[in-house]
């Protein structure tokens, strides 16, 4: 009877681990779907863009407001960077027919803002024309109603002394403050405007004079 209750014990115990196992493994899977893995004090998700350059410009976190094939610009991966491993994202124009009023960019909902905080949203900005680009990156922050909550728009020439990234040090830091009021998440955005369309050279290589990049970006309280 005794080797009959040990062999009865013994055999819950492996049943309790393997739906334990089981169950810690399907939360797992579960929760990989539905939330985004945030770092430290930084609420933005894959911040540096290094998931969105190793699958080729998709994200589940990341969403483009671009369509190059409808002439809308685009939103693609890069190599470069900013700090660390490579990735960040390049935003530019690809045909002279395309619409140069548009703003291919990328947008992330936050979520995990405290009500009536003031945050910081800062992200590296790479625009290798210099001084005379027609390009602009123009990025903020949009309410859970969609109502603007913060927006700037910047261009290389005003990032001359700010600071600059460690691998690629034509990337500059640029920022924007606000106040998060009644909401508890929101939506950022950083996209490409063109200031002069009429600069252009049609029978140039659109994508190198239009072209800029976004990498390391962070939203955290002040």
């Amino acid at each position: 009877m005794k080797k009959i209750y040990l062999g009865l014990t013994i055999a819950a115990l492996l049943t309790g681990c393997a739906n334990t196992a089981q169950t810690t493994s399907t939360a797992s899977n579960n929760a990989s779907t539905v939330v985004a893995v945030v770092s430290g004090d930084n609420l933005i998700a894959d911040p540096q863009l290094t998931e969105f350059r190793s699958k080729s410009g998709k994200s589940d976190v990341w969403k483009k407001s671009a369509n190059k094939n409808a002439g809308l610009g685009d939103a693609g991966s890069s190599k470069d960077t900013a700090f660390d491993e490579e990735g960040s994202s390049r935003l530019r124009f690809v045909s002279a027919n395309d619409d140069f009023s548009a703003q291919p960019g990328l947008t992330q909902q936050v979520l995990g803002l405290q009500p009536n905080t003031d945050y910081q949203l800062s992200l590296y900005y790479n625009d290798k024309k210099g001084d005379d680009s027609i390009s602009e990156l123009v990025f903020g922050v949009d309410g859970m109603t969609g109502e603007s909550l913060v927006s700037k728009t910047v261009h290389v020439s005003e990032l001359t002394n700010a600071p600059q990234g460690a691998v690629k040090k034509r990337f500059k830091q640029t920022m924007v403050n606000f106040n998060s009021g009644a909401n508890v998440s929101v939506t950022i955005y950083a996209k490409l405007h063109i200031t002069d369309p009429s600069q252009i050279d049609p029978s140039g290589d659109i994508g190198k004079q239009t072209e800029v990049r976004i990498d390391e970006f962070k939203l955290s309280k002040l």
